[in-house]
């Protein structure tokens, strides 16, 4: 369901940083887990917030923002960007997470927005593969944001078919990757000052 009035965004934050604690044990801190609930809210902005519930207890989450492409080689145009998903290791391999994005998805087609990104850790091999499958494509490397203590990758689905090759979307994805890790550590720090 579409995020109440009545349930808290630091609900909605605490259970994104239990979804991700299994990751800050592998060694990557997800940057949920350094955010409150109100950045939270400001990182969906005008965006949706989806949410699944066992009773009135948040099991799961997702969010859907609609951003307009400026920068990026891959488009120009909006695009459906996926983010803050998380659901609880309890309930890990039911339903919630198929459920939320059904519903995710039913806004994005009502949208009628045809370029979805989203964006993972480079060490979230599951969600890579599963993303992979789904039709999204590697395009771009990334520092992540403040707090985040890995590099991630961003990843884009044409729903009416990618306008690029093969090759030119591989030699794009490893150029920023060459770029990225040479003047960025994780959470956009700075690997040396320009005098």
């Amino acid at each position: 369901m579409l995020k109440p009035d009545w349930i808290s965004w630091d609900e909605v934050q605490e259970c994104q940083r239990k979804a991700h604690e299994k990751n800050n044990k592998k060694g990557f801190q997800m940057q949920v887990q350094t955010i409150t609930g109100e950045d939270l809210r400001k990182g969906v902005g005008d965006g949706y917030c989806f949410v699944a519930l066992d009773g009135n207890k948040v099991v799961g989450t997702a969010s859907l923002k609609f951003l307009k492409s400026k920068i990026h080689w891959w488009t120009r145009k909006t695009v459906a960007y996926t983010c803050y998903d998380g659901i609880l290791p309890e309930y890990s391999g039911t339903d919630v997470y198929f459920g939320l994005e059904k519903l995710r998805n039913l806004y994005i087609n009502k949208s009628g927005v045809r370029i979805r990104q989203c964006n993972t850790a480079e060490q979230n091999k599951v969600v890579i593969k599963l993303c992979k499958r789904g039709g999204y494509r590697l395009v771009q490397y990334s520092a992540t944001g403040k707090g985040a203590t890995y590099y991630s990758v961003i990843m884009v689905l044409w729903e009416d078919g990618c306008p690029y090759s093969d090759s030119f979307i591989n030699f794009m994805f490893k150029l920023s990757k060459i770029f990225i890790k040479t003047i960025w550590k994780p959470g956009y720090k700075l690997r040396f000052w320009f005098n």
